[in-house]
């Protein structure tokens, strides 16, 4: 469930009347939200609806249109420093798999989550507290017997793997997750669910898209609905994920399923 509306919560990043533009067309319009600690949100929408453009305008990566009466805010600041910003927030985004050279292995992709480039240098410079760091991360995320193994031979789910614990080398408040249960194995979307359930238990914050109602993560407590760049619906699980509510969003005819905190969503025929 969603936090009390009456608890007064802090925000992290305030956005009022963005709009943005991608090759003329808008793809956001008008968007009003702030995100809070506290909060674990889902951003749910058709494919093409805008949700990757809204997680990326959180990395500075897109910028909105300005305008005298438009504000974006992340920790209560209108400019931060990019390496600033990597400390507070862990981000993951479907393109990131392709940016990797031939050659690249595991342990480097890591590592590159201090030094923002993957050089297999960098790993020479690393403190003991940066090592101690990343062994702990590739542990925690099953990668031991793979580290050294080449980046693009791995599997979509090893890759994964290895591209969220580079987003938490610094230990940041909060992750930003685009599409991270896409083509999962079973091993990796088990590891992936009990990992992110666990960095919640420790007050970390997740923000993040997915299309399928089985990634929903059973502690997520607010869902913001998108289509065609706009928000339709901000609320609760319990508010918004029901078959009425996801059948005007995609439109189509389905039902969705919820027991002890997962969802499921199956067609209908009409």
């Amino acid at each position: 469930m969603r936090f009390d509306s009456q608890k007064k919560l802090k925000s992290w990043a305030d956005l009022k009347n963005i709009n943005v533009y991608i090759d003329q067309k808008e793809v956001l319009s008008n968007i009003n939200i702030s995100l809070n600690y506290g909060e674990n949100t889902l951003i749910l929408g058709p494919n093409g609806s805008g949700k990757s453009t809204f997680l990326k305008l959180l990395n500075r990566s897109i910028y909105p249109i300005s305008s005298n009466n438009s504000s974006f805010k992340l920790f209560n600041k209108e400019s931060i420093n990019i390496w600033d910003l990597r400390k507070k927030i862990g981000f993951l985004f479907k393109e990131m798999e392709q940016r990797v050279n031939i050659g690249v292995n595991l342990y480097d992709v890591i590592i590159s989550g201090f030094s923002g480039t993957f050089n297999s240098r960098y790993s020479k410079l690393l403190s003991k507290g940066e090592k101690t760091k990343i062994d702990n991360l590739i542990n925690e995320w099953g990668l031991n017997n793979i580290i050294f193994n080449e980046f693009k031979s791995l599997s979509d789910g090893q890759k994964r793997r290895a591209l969220l614990a580079r987003a938490l080398v610094y230990t940041p408040d909060i992750l930003v997750l685009d599409e991270p249960f896409c083509n999962l194995d079973i091993k990796s979307n088990f590891i992936l669910n009990r990992n992110l359930n666990k960095l919640i238990d420790q007050s970390i914050n997740i923000v993040y898209v997915t299309h399928n109602l089985e990634s929903i993560l059973p502690k997520t407590n607010r869902v913001i609905l998108i289509k065609e760049g706009t928000v339709l619906k901000d609320g609760s699980p319990h508010e918004l994920i029901n078959s009425k509510t996801l059948s005007d969003l995609f439109n189509i005819s389905i039902n969705v399923i919820e027991q002890k905190g997962y969802w499921r969503m199956v067609p209908l025929n009409n």
